[in-house]
């Protein structure tokens, strides 16, 4: 054998374990810069270049880019990733501003074409536009003479980026010569090992990435838009939809969720889109027969992944409907990926569907890889696994509005006289709540996120759930002697029997005389109007809508002690002391005892708030609903807190539950409060350090008293339009 060909034979054998080596080490590599380094120094070990670099690709069509990875120049002892320092380390765009390819530089040129080029001396060419290349050689005192670029391809034949080598060194002498024909075909290889290894990190990262973007999305509508968007980002596909399964049985269907296309301009669905109007898919015939001939039907159904070349090709599934759109929108829907959405439970929840993959950099329209398909079936498992979440969450809070809510009409059906209060309040919070945002003065810094409005609205519909425990005699008290029945009407039979004793003893008297006859008829008519008066002041007095008197319980007491005789002629005072003690209330109907009962249900709400396991995001519903009977001057209760120590939602609440009981109109003790004598004690409760000076202003100037008066009180309530005189 001749010594030159055994030479390359032996150098051929020599640059396949390197191969194996690189591989081995590429395959270690955690992250793509660490990749970039150890290829590009493998690379320029195996071909004796003193230089190079790596560019990978980024944009997509006209506006894509080489960006500079990581270069490396041992003679000028240059190491960086992502360098800018120099103008020639900028990146370089693969299209003009015109939209044109740009040719003059080589690596866009290598990029574009797919293609290797090897040139011996950069200064004798004028092919390419070497000119950035020739001002940091002047800059550096550097001389780029030889010169080999090689296109970055997967497995797919597509870009991924170049890998460049300058100036390639004769092992003996040191001197630059051109990178030989068997050095370029060892690059070639090398730079498909890179493309790959590349393309399988960046996947990796971007799965990783697509995991937590997936998972952070707040909501469902969100979530959706954000899957749609992810696929048709990672396939560069011009439309994509999302399916949701609803129904059962011969019922279910694929209800569109979200449909885009970036070409026509349209989205539908989501946060963003307008109103879906389209009419579901059907998963079964209306004979029961299954629905195969759509294709996302077709998916659902037999539960793996359909990919479509040209739709204009597919016989086996009834394209007419994309036909008619193509038509009317002047579209041409070609390729289709469609993926049926599994959830842990291995059930289909939903279909996604990709329209039209584009080339990344030509824009042209081409089928959905194998690769890609892999890539959006993972992606529409990590998407059905979060949906499926979003969609317990979503199931779960609506549990819990409705166990919450429940909660509530079960308080308010306990009273008549409080009815509907639990469910009034939270319209009031949230309206205040609402204009405290909105405020410029002191509550400028307040705002609420979409959770602490949730968290605010929790506590509003709970913030009497204590009631629950309290006693329905004292909760239905209307009136102060009340108790499984109102107690007046006893007392009232007893003035009635009293009466009828008086007339018994004024037929004994027998007068004998006409003036003996006026003076008994005198003396009954007396006692007659006495016992009808008392018995009209004890009904008066028992309803507890006034204020009661000094002079009015001295006459309570006037009246307990009359005489009258029960029914085996004993006799009794007319008032007992606990009907004494009950009538002479000064306010309301509740004695101390029942007013402590009632009061008592805050501390209940506490403690029932308080054991529940709520979540971080509810965790302060037993502050707010807990502190609506809290003073800002610290008299209030059950803690006695002082301004400082409420957060605004607590506040809040306090003045919602005293404005909602001020003006409800089913109080028996008490007709409807009119608008203008309701903010008079508000303002009165203001002064008097009862509830917060600053929501109390927020409440009258944002009109939140108006608002509520127009929606939940009778029409004569509302018998003010200005509430600026009670600021």
């Amino acid at each position: 054998m001749p010594l030159a060909k055994k030479n390359v034979v032996i150098h051929q054998q020599e640059y396949f374990w390197r191969l194996v080596d690189v591989a081995r080490a590429v395959s270690s590599a955690k992250d793509i810069d660490r990749l970039c380094e150890g290829i590009l120094r493998e690379a320029q070990s195996v071909s004796n270049a003193d230089a190079g670099s790596i560019l990978l690709l980024k944009g997509v069509g006209v506006d894509s880019y080489l960006e500079f990875a990581v270069i490396k120049n041992d003679s000028l002892n240059i190491i960086k990733q992502q360098p800018s320092e120099f103008e020639c380390f900028h990146n370089i765009p693969l299209y003009d501003s015109e939209g044109k390819p740009n040719d003059k530089n080589i690596a866009s040129y290598c990029a574009l074409n797919k293609t290797t080029v090897n040139i011996a001396d950069a200064y004798c060419i004028d092919v390419f536009d070497f000119s950035g290349t020739k001002r940091f050689d002047k800059n550096t005192g550097y001389r780029t003479q030889s010169v080999l670029t090689v296109a970055l391809k997967n497995h797919d034949d597509e870009i991924m980026g170049v890998l460049q080598l300058l100036n390639s060194q004769e092992p003996s002498t040191g001197l630059v010569s051109p990178f030989r024909p068997e050095v370029q075909i060892v690059v070639e290889a090398l730079a498909s090992l890179v493309a790959l290894s590349i393309e399988n990190r960046m996947l990796l990262r971007e799965h990783r990435d697509l995991l937590v973007r997936l998972s952070t999305e707040p909501t469902t509508s969100r979530l959706f838009e954000r899957i749609v968007r992810e696929a048709q980002l990672i396939t560069f596909a011009e439309g994509g939809t999302l399916y949701l399964v609803s129904g059962e049985g011969k019922d279910a269907r694929l209800d569109f969720a979200v449909v885009k296309n970036e070409v026509l301009d349209f989205e539908i669905g989501g946060d963003e889109g307008e109103p879906v109007d389209l009419q579901p898919l059907y998963l079964y015939k209306q004979d029961g027969s299954k629905n195969l001939t759509n294709v996302a039907t077709f998916s659902a159904l037999k539960r793996h992944t359909v990919n479509i070349q040209d739709a204009g090709e597919a016989e086996e599934f009834d394209f007419s409907g994309t036909r008619e759109f193509d038509l009317a929108h002047g579209y041409y829907s070609k390729s289709f990926l469609t993926v049926p959405l599994l959830n842990h439970y291995d059930e289909v929840i939903g279909v996604l569907q990709l329209v039209n993959a584009t080339d990344p950099i030509t824009r042209e329209v081409i089928p959905f890889s194998s690769q890609l398909e892999s890539i959006i079936e993972a992606l529409a498992a990590y998407a059905a696994i979060t949906l499926n979440n979003q969609i317990l969450l979503a199931d779960h809070k609506e549990l819990l509005d409705a166990f919450v809510r429940c909660i509530a009409q079960a308080i308010d059906a306990k009273s008549l006289h409080t009815a509907a209060h639990c469910q009034r309040v939270p319209s009031i919070v949230m309206d205040l709540a609402a204009a405290s945002c909105r405020d410029q003065g002191a509550l400028k810094e307040f705002d609420l996120t979409e959770e602490g409005w949730y968290e605010l609205q929790v506590a509003a519909w709970m913030h009497d759930c204590g009631k629950l425990a309290t006693p329905d005699s004292v909760l239905n008290k209307a009136t102060k002697l009340q108790t499984i029945r109102d107690g007046i009407e006893t007392i009232q039979r007893r003035l009635q029997v009293l009466q009828q004793q008086k007339e018994m003893e004024c037929l004994r008297l027998r007068p004998k005389t006409t003036w003996q006859t006026f003076l008994i008829a005198m003396q009954y008519y007396m006692q007659y109007s006495q016992l009808q008066s008392d018995s009209a002041f004890l009904a008066r007095a028992n309803k507890g809508s006034e204020f009661m008197k000094l002079e009015d319980k001295e006459r309570i007491q006037a009246i307990g002690k009359t005489i009258w005789r029960d029914s085996e002629g004993r006799e009794q005072p007319m008032l007992s002391p606990e009907e004494i003690r009950f009538l002479c209330i000064e306010r309301g109907t509740l004695s101390d005892d029942e007013r402590k009962s009632i009061n008592d249900h805050i501390v209940v709400t506490q403690n029932m708030l308080g054991a529940l396991p709520f979540p971080k995001s509810l965790k302060r519903v037993p502050e707010y609903a807990g502190g609506h009977h809290e003073r800002v001057d610290g008299k209030g209760y059950p803690l006695g807190l002082t301004r400082e120590q409420m957060s605004w939602p607590a506040r809040m609440m306090a003045i919602a539950d005293i404005f909602e009981a001020l003006t409800a109109p089913e109080r028996p003790y008490k007709d409807p409060m009119p608008m203008s004598q309701a903010l008079s004690i508000l303002k009165d409760m203001r002064d008097d350090q009862h509830i917060d000076p600053d929501l109390y202003e927020v409440f009258l100037k944002a009109e939140v008293w108006k608002k509520y008066a127009v929606e939940h009180l009778a029409e004569n309530q509302l018998d003010i339009t200005d509430g600026r005189p009670y600021l």
